[in-house]
């Protein structure tokens, strides 16, 4: 089999052989990551799955049945749940219910599963099930007390707006108590990621007990969390937007959730803050520097300031060659524009970061010095990619949250 895409293939991990020949294969050729049933010389037999949704994972491969058990966003990117389609071809039949993410185990040739499944509303719980029809063998795991009513805690709101070209973007609002029936306009955080490879926004347990989002929400902050184009999940044509111009349509994105909630009553849009890590990092300051109008508080942490300091393969497969897109490599580096720097900046790095090197922070403070414009820097000597001790972490959730409340 050979493939070409653009602008770029993303590698599948969905290759598995029958006993005659035949294989599985997964790919994105359509935009969208689906599965095909191949002969032993490699065409085509049938396509297996198809549509404006994504296939992320096979789960087993039961040979003798013929039938391959997947796991997807047919029903939605915000949820997972378990397919299952038969190798001869027919309809695509859903095995878990329950509104969520289900991160499901096959056990080969005993027609059962592990369904491990949580939700807003739900903490995980491992579940022995039967295949065939879904029904529960015994639960493994299950904490009661653990509940979100319980912990004092809200899940957040789940929500979807328009991006500046139309395309809808999930996410995440986490509001101060009484935020929405108050007459107080509050300030307003955006936590962020933006890179491919992730997604921040889902029906899932981990954004309810997410606590900084909590704190900060208590302190009387809105956060805000966006899945803007270029991240997972999405296809193709959503992740490949960013291509050759990294920290682009990512700012324009986060820019457009925050207009979208300054709609509502209790959001300040004069005080907006952002914070990541890594490529947050790096979106915190391409949003400083692309965006100073909206965004007057960063809290940066590991940030990549320029691609040419970065992964190769990671770099390359976005960017090009930095020979063959020179423009898009400067444009796309925060040591670019730092004149344009208006807000206040906290830097944060670990110097032995190994993949965010501190190269990368240093190159900035230079730059940040020689066009005079003022920062604020956390340095982390022993620690690597982020603080691991609990003193270190305690720390900088302290520096984090005292830096918003002094500038926002």
């Amino acid at each position: 089999i050979e493939e070409r895409g653009d602008p770029w293939i993303n590698l599948g991990d969905d290759l598995r052989f029958l006993p005659g020949g035949e294989f599985l294969w997964s790919s994105e050729r359509t935009g969208f990551r689906h599965l095909s049933l191949h002969a032993a010389d490699g065409s085509i037999l049938r396509e297996l799955t198809a549509g404006e949704w994504m296939v992320t994972a096979v789960v087993a491969l039961d040979a003798a049945r013929r039938v391959v058990y997947f796991q997807g966003t047919r029903d939605g990117v915000l949820e997972r749940h378990l397919y299952r389609v038969s190798l001869d071809g027919g309809p695509i039949a859903r095995i878990t219910d329950g509104a969520g993410w289900h991160d499901p185990i096959v056990a080969p040739d005993t027609g059962l599963y592990v369904d491990r499944f949580g939700s807003l509303d739900a903490a995980p719980t491992l579940t022995l099930r039967l295949l065939d029809d879904n029904a529960a063998v015994a639960t493994l795991f299950a904490d009661e007390s653990a509940t979100a009513g319980a912990l004092g805690l809200r899940p957040p709101e789940l929500a979807s707006f328009p991006g500046p070209d139309g395309t809808p973007l999930q996410a995440a609002i986490y509001a101060p108590p009484g935020a929405a029936t108050g007459d107080r306009r509050h300030p307003l955080i955006v936590a962020v990621y933006g890179g491919p490879h992730a997604q921040l926004v889902a029906n899932t347990w981990g954004l309810t007990i997410d606590l900084r989002a909590h704190y900060l929400a208590q302190q009387g902050y809105v956060v805000l969390k966006v899945d803007n184009r270029g991240s997972a999940n999405r296809g193709l044509a959503f992740e490949a937007a960013l291509a050759g111009d990294m920290g682009r349509v990512e700012v324009a994105d986060q820019v457009a959730g925050v207009r979208w909630l300054a709609g509502r009553p209790y959001v300040d849009s004069g005080r907006v803050g952002i914070t990541g890590w890594s490529y947050g990092g790096y979106m915190t300051l391409m949003a400083l520097l692309r965006a100073p109008e909206v965004f007057s508080v960063g809290v940066a942490g590991a940030p990549v300031t320029h691609w040419d300091g970065y992964d190769t393969h990671y770099t390359e497969r976005y960017m090009g060659h930095p020979a063959a897109n020179a423009v898009g490599y400067r444009e796309s580096s925060p040591l670019t524009h730092i004149a344009a720097l208006r807000g206040k900046l906290l830097l944060i790095h670990g110097m032995v970061d190994e993949n965010v090197h501190f190269r990368h922070t240093a190159r900035l403070v230079a730059a940040l010095t020689a066009a005079d414009r003022p920062y604020d820097l956390a340095i982390f000597p022993e620690e690597r990619h982020m603080p691991r001790d609990a003193k270190g972490l305690e720390y900088l959730e302290r520096r984090l949250v005292e830096y918003f409340q002094a500038h926002l």
